[in-house]
Formats: structure tokens, C-alpha cells, sequence
């Protein structure tokens, strides 16, 4: 799955990159929404409308998450102003549980910048942009099989083009990372919920790449640890909750795999994994991912006991061809109501899978448990490897 061959705790501090400083890019070309109106001028269609997709709210409580959202809204006294709206909500305790209930469409952007960048460092995109990076021949070869049948990037000169400027940035950005097959997918995606912004969609992701709540460098970069320690505590967790389940012969590469490295953009529809983000982000990636899965199994069981190896194959490997049915909204309140991933739980996992496959992610998750002291390791790791913050 990847294409890198070298460790996060290989790398030195402000690794040089010998990347072409050569680039065809013009300051004017990373004017955020450009393409959009490029989209809107040949296409002639409401554009915005597709990229504001995804289901605002779950289906099985869309009279209440309307009304506490219409009543959060209207107690900010700021309902012109999006941007000014969310970062007043941001502040109140209610806000993560407002998030999972489903951000109206108009919201969900603001709300997913808010919880990702807010007191977070900026970084500088155009910094990242001043070379090549040496991987670029594996960013361009897999920008033409990212997300196809989407219009945005249907044309090169758009969604195509601002794609292979944020990856080439992030590779620039995280040395130690470099591109990854599977980071098209999850760039894109957030590049179609920003509305075409490449500025913002750069910082988001690097908040999902590197944030203590998230650490997604880790399921990127080689031997991808991350996904190898979701699989273990998902196991574990099938185990105990879904006893009669018969994994046996099932390999993990044929489903869980793909919900994790994607974010369930391979095997879910583009509405329904946008929804899935919304908790993704606010619950974050590190229990939010193995809680989705569970979930997932938790809302679709009667389906998966009758299948068979082939079975799993078939139907993980994209939702136009699965036959497997399922609610979106009952599977985020299956995720956050029985299946919730104590921190205790992670800290216990990693630093005993630690005594024998050590890694740089394990020593961290071990902290899991202590918030503070947690944060203060990531941050370190972060700033000693990556100089970023």
C-alpha cells in the first residue's frame, strides 16, 4: 500500500529534500475557489450543490438534530457569518455532541476547520511548494484514478490540479512520510467538502496527519503502524462483542484494511462516508476509526454471519457492487453509544504489543491514558522529527 521505505524514527531533524526547485505553479494558480468558478463557467450547473454533499443530519433523528442546531445557531446572534457562527459554538461543551447529531450542509466545513485547526499553528503552503518533491511520479500517476466520477476532478486544470498541489506539499511537509497510496483519497475528499479550498484543505490534513487525536502520519508512512494497531484492537474487540462472528478465514485486506487506509472512501458512498467524518473528527481518528468499524459490524451482523469468505471480497471492494445495506445515522449511534473505545483500553494495547514489535507509535500511545502527558510527547515527537510546530 506504500510507497515509502524509510521509518518516522529513521528520520533527522529538517531533512533536506532534493526535489526539483522548479515549478510551473504561479501564486495566482493557489487563489482558493478558482477552480470552482473555472467548474461553474464550462459546466453551467450548481456546483456548490455538489460539493456540499453528504447527508447533514442522520436519518433517524432528523427532527432533533435540526432543532438543536436551529436553536445553537440562533444563540450565537451570528447567523450570517459561518466562519464567526461555529467558532462561537466551537467554545461551548455541547459542540462535540452537536457535530455527531450532523452539521446542516452549509456548516460542515466551518465546523471541520474549527475542530481541526483552531489553536493550532499555521503553515506556511507556499513554503512547501518552492520544489518537487522526489515522489511526485507516484502522486501523478495515482491523481487520475482519484475519485473519477466526481466532477471536481474531472478536469485537470481544477480539482485534478489543486490535488496534486496539496500532496506534493504534504510529502514536502512530512519527509519522513512522503506520499502514500491512499492519501488521494482522503486529500480529495476533504478538498471537495472545503468548497475547492487547497489553503485550508493543506491544514486540515495536516492537523489529521499529525494531531494527537488523529496521528494518520502513522497509518502512511512505512509498515503503516497505525493500521496495524487498529486491526489488532479491532480484533480484539470482535472478539468480545461479536463472539459468534467466524473471521477465521477472512482476510483483513479485503475489508478492515480498506475501511481504515481509505476512511471508508473505498467501500462507503461519498454521502455516507462525509457523515462518518463529521465523528471521525470530532471523536478523532485514533477511537474513532476501530468505534466506526465496530459500529458498522454492530448495524450490518445479521448480513455479515451469512457470508463467506468470497463474500467479503466482493462486497468491500466499492459500494456499487455490495449488496450490503445499511443506515448511516444507525450506524454512527451504534459507534457512539455501545461501542465507545476507553483511553485506558489504547494505553493497555499499545504498551503491550510494545514488548514485542516496539515502535515510535506505541511509545506514544502507551501515554494514551494521561491527556496532558499524551499531548505533551506528540507535540515533542512532532517538533523533534518534523520541526512543525
Amino acid at each position: 500500500m506504500g510507497n515509502n521505505n524509510v521509518c518516522l524514527g529513521d528520520i533527522q531533524n529538517n531533512v533536506h529534500r532534493s526535489g526539483s526547485p522548479n515549478t510551473k505553479w504561479k501564486r495566482e494558480d493557489l487563489k482558493s475557489g478558482s477552480c470552482v468558478q473555472t467548474l461553474i463557467d464550462k459546466e453551467n450547473t450548481n456546483f456548490f450543490k455538489m460539493v456540499q454533499c453528504g447527508p447533514a443530519i442522520p436519518y433517524y433523528r432528523n427532527e432533533h438534530s435540526a432543532q438543536r442546531w436551529t436553536q445553537a445557531i440562533a444563540s450565537t446572534n451570528q447567523t450570517d457569518d459561518i466562519e464567526t457562527t461555529i467558532n462561537l459554538l466551537y467554545e461551548k461543551p455541547e459542540f462535540e455532541e452537536l457535530v455527531l447529531l450532523g452539521p446542516p450542509k452549509q456548516y460542515r466545513w466551518a465546523t471541520w476547520q474549527a475542530l481541526l485547526t483552531n489553536g493550532q499553528s499555521k503553515l506556511s503552503y507556499e513554503k512547501y511548494l518552492e520544489y518537487m518533491p522526489n515522489d511526485v511520479k507516484n502522486i501523478l500517476k495515482d491523481i487520475d484514478r482519484t475519485l473519477v466520477n466526481h466532477a471536481l476532478f474531472k478536469h485537470e486544470s481544477c480539482g485534478q490540479e489543486q490535488l496534486k498541489r496539496i500532496l506534493c506539499a504534504i510529502s514536502n511537509a512530512l519527509p519522513g512520510v512522503g506520499y502514500c497510496q491512499g492519501m488521494n483519497f482522503v486529500c480529495a475528499l476533504t478538498l471537495i467538502v472545503s468548497g475547492c479550498d487547497e489553503h485550508k484543505t493543506f491544514q486540515c490534513f495536516m492537523q489529521m496527519l499529525t494531531n494527537e487525536k488523529h496521528l494518520l502520519c502513522f497509518n502512511f508512512c512505512h509498515q503503516m503502524p497505525l493500521h496495524f494497531f487498529f486491526t489488532k484492537l479491532i480484533h480484539y474487540l470482535i472478539r468480545k462483542k461479536f463472539p459468534k462472528l467466524n473471521l477465521r478465514n477472512v482476510n483483513d485486506s479485503l475489508w478492515i484494511s480498506k475501511m481504515i487506509l481509505s476512511l471508508f472512501i473505498y467501500v462507503f458512498k461519498i454521502d455516507d462516508c462525509i457523515r462518518c467524518w463529521d465523528y471521525l473528527i470530532a471523536r478523532g481518528m485514533i477511537r474513532g476509526i476501530p468505534e466506526l468499524i465496530l459500529g458498522f459490524i454492530d448495524v450490518t451482523y445479521k448480513q455479515l454471519e451469512q457470508f463467506k469468505e468470497e463474500d467479503y471480497g466482493f462486497n468491500f471492494q466499492g459500494y456499487e457492487s455490495s449488496i450490503i445495506q445499511f443506515n448511516v445515522g444507525e450506524l454512527i449511534y451504534a459507534a457512539k453509544q455501545k461501542h465507545k473505545i476507553e483511553r485506558q483500553l489504547i494505553s493497555r494495547l499499545a504498551s503491550k504489543m510494545r514488548k514485542s514489535q516496539p515502535s515510535q507509535l506505541l511509545d506514544l500511545l502507551c501515554h494514551f491514558e494521561n491527556v496532558q502527558t499524551y499531548k505533551k510527547h506528540v507535540e515533542f515527537y512532532m517538533k523533534t522529527i518534523f520541526d512543525l510546530y
